[in-house]
């Protein structure tokens, strides 16, 4: 196998395109398992860690939040940020353990695609933007057209993540991500992710947004009319209709657990009721009518 580390986008990228095998490689938090696994056998790997332009930042404006590719979980978790985005520092929490998320990066993660992993339902819920470039052009994708199946995108093979691009919500919202796992920091056997937007006078929602991890072949946002019925007051009844409208969704990927169905069914709607109740907490809106 060989190995190589370039200094930039463009060089990384004409390695991606001369050698058809290779394979990003970061922190290596999703790549190196694989590899120890036999899952996966690259003819090369390029690794993008020296790379300037990717290194880690966060930029802010009022509307977004910039995060550059390399920057580790536990970096963007200790940034300033995650304390006016609690469905974000949720997500981030939620991910494996400290030595993980100290390895892990942003941008491998959203490519890495896997339909476990924490991060994604969170970002998809804040309407994300996914940075991808060529070495010579940039282009965006939102991130809930971005994943296709498993650990598969809509990267082309030379293409790299070089960011995200997260859509704040009002400072009225409130967020909250709920999971599942049979032991300690492993991966989610369900997840779900909600985001609440309180109207302007306080006494109703105006904007719902749930999407959830583990329980189809990709990261899913519910559809649109899902969301929609859970806007004015969050009662009892559409809290129950969308966990029933992710239930029916559910497509369970067999070597995340081995719950039947009825269980897993089951997580699925107590989490839902969890996300919604404490992203309602979380907001400057009434409180969840049980």
């Amino acid at each position: 196998m060989r190995y190589y580390q370039p200094e930039t986008v463009s060089a990384a990228s004409n390695l991606l395109q001369d050698e058809p095998g290779a394979k990003i490689i970061a922190g290596g938090q999703s790549m190196m398992p694989l590899l120890r696994q036999g899952m996966v056998k690259p003819d090369a790997l390029v690794d993008i860690t020296r790379v300037e332009e990717l290194q880690g930042s966060v930029e802010q404006t009022e509307s977004t939040v910039r995060v550059s590719a390399l920057l580790t979980y536990q970096e963007l978790l200790e940034h300033e940020v995650t304390a006016e985005l609690p469905l974000l520092r949720d997500s981030l929490e939620a991910i494996g353990d400290v030595q993980v998320r100290n390895a892990g990066t942003v941008g491998g993660g959203v490519a890495h695609a896997d339909p476990a992993q924490d991060f994604p339902p969170a970002l998809q819920c804040y309407g994300t933007n996914v940075i991808i470039t060529d070495g010579e052009q940039e282009r965006t994708h939102d991130i809930n057209d971005f994943f296709i199946d498993f650990y598969f995108t809509e990267l082309a093979p030379h293409e790299i993540v070089t960011g995200i691009e997260i859509q704040r919500p009002p400072e009225r919202a409130g967020g909250a991500f709920a999971k599942h796992a049979r032991t300690p920091g492993g991966f989610s056997e369900a997840g779900v992710a909600a985001l609440v937007t309180p109207n302007e006078s306080g006494d109703g929602y105006e904007d719902v947004a749930l999407a959830y991890c583990a329980g189809a072949p990709v990261p899913r946002r519910v559809p649109e009319a899902v969301e929609d019925a859970l806007t004015g007051a969050l009662t009892k009844d559409a809290i129950r209709e969308a966990a029933d409208a992710i239930v029916e969704s559910l497509d369970n990927v067999g070597d995340v657990g081995d719950y039947d169905e009825s269980y897993n069914e089951h997580i699925f709607r107590v989490l839902t009721k969890r996300a919604l109740t404490t992203a309602a907490e979380r907001s400057a809106g009434p409180e969840v009518d049980l």
